[in-house]
């Protein structure tokens, strides 16, 4: 009967499961999968109540790949501009922004700065000339054209926004009269005799809490920035493996083994390779010290130029390569082992001099016969060249420290002498050096591992049986664990998350997180690696929070609460010795305190802005009344107050205030905007 009930209970998914099992009669599995997906006629949300369509979107996302662009968050880099361009586009009328097509071919072919040119194609001097070079390549084909206006289009949307930034960071301004009291504020201090009694050393049966004292504490506080909630959900899941099975792996191999009689016999072996993988050219320059530890990859430096090696499986891929030719380029190197005498302050001469004399004995042991590895374990103080015996293999100039690389390249090969460095003092050998290296040129023919549409579809009907015999979060990890299934947990999942903890590529995921309702459990949904099957265990609204959800905040609250009231009468005394005794503490000093800096250092409490406000306001030799600070009780006595010293001018921290504020300003303009038009992101309802 039980069986019967749960499979009334889930018996959509039942349905669907016959479906799928009699579609896969009639037709590919990765068909049927299509079939369940949805479809490109919904919006995918909208701003300031102009929608934007499934379809729009998911062209834009298309044509960013199409243009070479990828990664976990290029979808809600497309939402991010799509949105933004829609809020600002009035704003960049009104203001008269606009890109010419002078400044496009400048941010293109000349050295105009644009922060988006260096991030997306300019991130070095080498990558500048490979796109100058196929940014004027595109001229000359009808479809590069074509490729160069839709580059255009998105280069200069962002060339707007980042105008668009930089004026609203011009706008913001300091003057001295802030720059005057950021400096007060910071420079003023005080020092303080105290008494304090924190609540953590305050024992919670001293004080009585009811659950109407935590609901007037929760409706005191609810609205308290600290207690804000974000929208997230909170899930637990389970993995089903959905790897390639020993037939599959074999097919493929088969399959690869095809393909390399093929690329053997072609004319040219790169364009065999670029065909061979859609289109993608995938030809790399290898040194030896690269692939040393993969036994297929070291054949490159060992077989003639022309070789195919493979097929072999290398990080989730079937891969084949061939050697196209092996040449030797300039590589200059060098290779040394040392001993390191730490030393616990290099500045000191005394010390660098005793580590010196250290460091000639050595050197006379291993010149009489001292067996080096042996002395870097007993002496040297570089815990990552220990396990190599001291030695640091070919490194490149500008690797290491300069005194220690001056040895390294410009004694012979033998020498054997000591530098001093801010580390403290390097005994040194140097082992060999080299001016070039051997490095192969190859091309390689990849394709996922993956499992076959027969392999997917018997994982799938697994998953399914797991899922209908889950009826909630116990029953689902108690399943896992006599099946061997890993678990996983994830928390505070946002509505445009991509990956969670444990899952990368978890869209669908999180889209049926926020369809669902507490204590669902979901049918099982396909990752790359896995079907997960996931119990949604909370959902948080963004807002004030429900009293249940921070109830235990509220209390901890409540009862510290009672504790400042409780303990601000007992330390109601005449002196700070009374007080003290009173309350089980003793009298102690605090300095430097200042309103920007409002910790009593020492105190075993963090920031407490009460304490340092009236340490600044009351006057000196006098003692305040009790203070319920945020961490506890305080009675204090200032004993002298520092102040500030004049200054002819306050620009130092009328800068700092300056750039502080413009770091997050233009987001925070954006954010505001957005807000304000009532952007609504529903992508997560159409997974």
């Amino acid at each position: 009967m039980a069986m019967i009930e749960q499979i009334r209970n889930r018996q959509g998914l039942l349905l669907a499961m016959i479906g799928i099992g009699m579609l896969g009669f009639l037709v590919p599995y990765d068909a049927v999968l299509a079939l369940m997906g949805q479809g490109n006629t919904r919006d995918v949300g909208s701003v300031d109540g102009e929608s934007i369509s499934a379809l729009d979107y998911r062209m834009e996302v298309d044509e960013r790949r199409r243009l070479g662009f990828s990664g976990d968050q290029l979808q809600d880099e497309v939402w991010a501009d799509l949105t933004a361009n829609i809020v600002l586009d009035d704003t960049y009328d009104a203001l008269g922004l606009e890109v010419t097509d002078a400044e496009f071919q400048e941010m293109l072919f000349g050295d105009l700065d644009s922060p988006y040119m260096g991030r997306a194609f300019y991130s070095n001097g080498e990558n500048k000339a490979f796109w100058q070079q196929n940014f004027g390549a595109m001229l000359t084909t009808d479809q590069g054209k074509l490729n160069l206006l839709s580059y255009k289009r998105l280069i200069l949307a962002k060339r707007k926004k980042e105008k668009m930034d930089a004026l609203l960071a011009d706008a913001l301004y300091t003057n001295s009269l802030e720059g005057k009291y950021e400096y007060i504020n910071a420079e003023k201090k005080a020092e303080i005799k105290y008494v304090a009694k924190l609540y953590k050393n305050i024992n919670d049966d001293e004080v009585s809490v009811s659950d109407s004292d935590v609901k007037r504490y929760y409706n005191a506080h609810k609205n308290d920035p600290k207690f804000q909630q974000t929208e997230g959900r909170d899930i637990s899941y389970v993995k089903i493996p959905l790897g390639a099975s020993e037939a599959d792996i074999q097919a493929m191999e088969g399959e690869m083994a095809s393909v390399s009689s093929d690329w053997a016999a072609a004319d040219d072996a790169e364009a065999f390779a670029q065909e061979a993988n859609g289109g993608r050219e995938d030809i790399r320059n290898l040194r030896l010290a690269q692939v040393e530890l993969d036994v297929n990859e070291a054949k490159f430096f060992s077989e003639a130029p022309g070789t195919i090696v493979g097929p072999y499986t290398k990080n989730g891929q079937m891969q084949l390569a061939q050697v196209i030719e092996r040449t030797m380029v300039p590589d200059e190197a060098a290779k040394c082992r040392h001993i390191l005498l730490t030393a616990k302050d290099a500045k000191d001469a005394e010390e660098m001099a005793e580590l010196g004399a250290r460091a000639d004995s050595l050197k006379r042991v291993l010149r009489n016969g001292g067996d080096f590895d042996d002395l870097v374990q007993r002496f040297s103080g570089d815990p990552g060249s220990k396990a190599t015996g001291g030695v640091y293999d070919f490194f490149p100039k500008g690797r290491m420290v300069k005194p220690f690389e001056d040895f390294c390249f410009d004694k012979p090969i033998g020498a054997l002498g000591w530098v001093e460095t801010t580390y403290g003092v390097h005994l040194i050998e140097v082992l060999d050096r080299r001016s070039e290296v051997e490095e192969a040129r190859v091309a390689f023919i990849t394709k996922p591992v993956s499992a076959s549409s027969g392999t997917a579809r018997e994982a799938y009907a697994m998953a399914s049986e797991f899922a209908i015999n889950a009826t909630d979060k116990e029953s689902l990890m108690a399943a896992a664990a006599d099946a061997g299934y890993a678990t996983g947990e994830a928390n505070s999942i946002a509505p445009a998350a991509r990956s969670i903890a444990g899952v990368r590529d978890a869209a669908e995921i999180v889209s049926w997180a926020y369809r669902s309702e507490a204590g669902e459990v979901s049918n099982p949904i396909l990752t790359p690696d896995f079907y997960i099957v996931a119990h949604l265990d909370a959902a948080t609204k963004a807002g004030v929070p429900e009293l249940e959800s921070v109830r235990d905040e509220m209390r901890e609250g409540a009862i510290n609460e009672a504790k400042g009231e409780l303990y601000a009468e007992k330390m109601d005394g005449a002196n700070l010795e009374d007080i003290a005794a009173a309350v089980g503490e003793t009298v102690k000093t605090g300095r430097d305190l200042s309103i920007k800096f409002p910790t009593v250092r020492g105190s075993g409490a963090s920031t407490e802005p009460k304490v340092a406000g009236a340490a600044l306001a009351i006057p000196v030799g006098s003692m305040s009344s009790p203070i319920v600070g945020t961490h506890g009780v305080w009675v204090i006595a200032p004993q002298n107050v520092t102040e500030a010293g004049s200054k002819d001018s306050y620009l130092e921290e009328q800068s700092t205030l300056a750039s502080r504020a413009r770091t997050n300003f233009p987001f925070t303009v954006l954010n505001t905007m957005q807000k304000a038009a009532g952007v609504e992101d529903n992508r997560r309802q159409q997974n």
